[in-house]
């Protein structure tokens, strides 16, 4: 009997309830990192005690992602959405030479990321998609205009990092520029925002692509060097702009690029059923796998590759409070380890993701 019903517990583990674990991630969020005062949601918690510091703009990029994911599941969520969604533009810092999101509320010295901002262009898209309130597409074309200003010939083209630091372009603030293009594209049919992220998705590719595997490095300096260090996110937002652009324009070459990244990135990131990167990272390259079997069919990603990292997370990583650690090949937290927002929020969005993908 005791066989049986570990045998029982197994099987009931192995056919995932993605969307009942999005919203439980949601609901936990809710109850712990959620500040009622300015409807933000803090950065960081020790279990037990309140958020002592708003997120910064990476992270609510990430929510408002989750948020957007979840009320398709659930339209519960739409207004947590309307809120939140409202809530981030206290970050908006309109000083010049270009408005654009900074890290934290203003007002406050500018302190912008051209990455951040491309984060918030593609939820705010997405916001708007589920909202149909043009607001928020306006944000994202404002967001958008930011971005785009960080470009200059230096190195031939590219996106910088940072707006006050202009010493690296990365694959981080140029692989998402050319996805952010393509979500707004997508509704205004602006061509010069397709010819963008073609040429951005060409630049990238052209100098952080490393050609004996189809995985992007991390960054090259105005001196030339590059860092090789390989993030999982910088190849998921190329899988995941190389499948928009085949599906927009039938290139092949796009196709090639997609499969090849994915086919690599699986082989490199996936290893006995666990995502070998940050949750924060890694959300976003199942979500590319997504983008690209939707694309290309014949893409080499299953069903399993994607339900069962999420299934392994959940099952051996979640803490007693439901919480997860920052990375999805680690146990779960220990009752006092410091949990951040981004990392919930990148679970949350990943099942919403997957269960729509797989219907599980």
């Amino acid at each position: 009997m005791i066989l049986l019903g570990v045998l029982m517990a197994m099987t009931m583990e192995t056919k995932p309830d993605l969307n009942a674990w999005g919203r439980e991630t949601l609901e936990t969020i809710r109850r712990d990192f959620y500040m009622p005062e300015r409807h933000l949601y803090g950065d960081s918690i020790v279990p037990g005690k309140h958020p002592q510091q708003v997120a910064f703009n990476w992270g609510c990029g990430v929510m408002l992602s989750a948020l957007v994911a979840g009320s398709r599941s659930d339209s519960k969520y739409e207004s947590w959405l309307r809120e939140f969604a409202d809530a981030t533009h206290s970050y908006w810092n309109t000083a010049p030479p270009v408005p654009g999101y900074d890290v934290l509320p203003a007002p406050k010295p500018v302190d912008r990321y051209y990455d951040d901002n491309q984060w918030m262009v593609m939820a705010l898209a997405e916001t708007y998609d589920r909202l149909h309130d043009r607001k928020y597409l306006g944000w994202a074309e404002d967001a958008l205009h930011f971005v785009l200003s960080g470009k200059d010939d230096q190195l031939g083209g590219g996106i910088f990092w940072k707006e006050t630091e202009k010493r690296s372009k990365n694959t981080c603030s140029n692989a998402p520029a050319a996805s952010a293009c393509l979500a707004v594209y997508r509704h205004t049919h602006d061509k010069k925002l397709l010819d963008e992220a073609i040429e951005l998705y060409g630049w990238t590719r052209q100098h952080l692509m490393d050609p004996s595997d189809h995985l992007m490095w991390d960054s090259i300096g105005l001196n030339g060097h590059i860092d090789r260090t390989k993030w999982s996110y910088n190849t998921a937002l190329m899988v995941r702009t190389a499948a928009n652009l085949y599906a927009l324009t039938k290139l092949p070459s796009y196709r090639q690029d997609a499969m090849e990244m994915a086919r690599s990135s699986r082989q490199h990131w996936l290893r006995d059923g666990r995502l070998h990167d940050e949750g924060r990272f890694a959300h976003l390259l199942l979500e590319s796998w997504i983008i690209c079997r939707r694309a290309i069919p014949e893409t080499d990603i299953s069903d399993y590759d994607l339900t069962q990292p999420l299934a392994l997370i959940h099952s051996q990583a979640r803490s007693q409070a439901g919480l997860y650690h920052h990375r999805w090949d680690a146990p779960a937290p220990a009752p006092d380890q410091k949990v951040e927002l981004i990392d919930q929020a990148s679970f949350a969005r990943a099942c919403f993701e997957v269960a729509e993908a797989t219907g599980k």
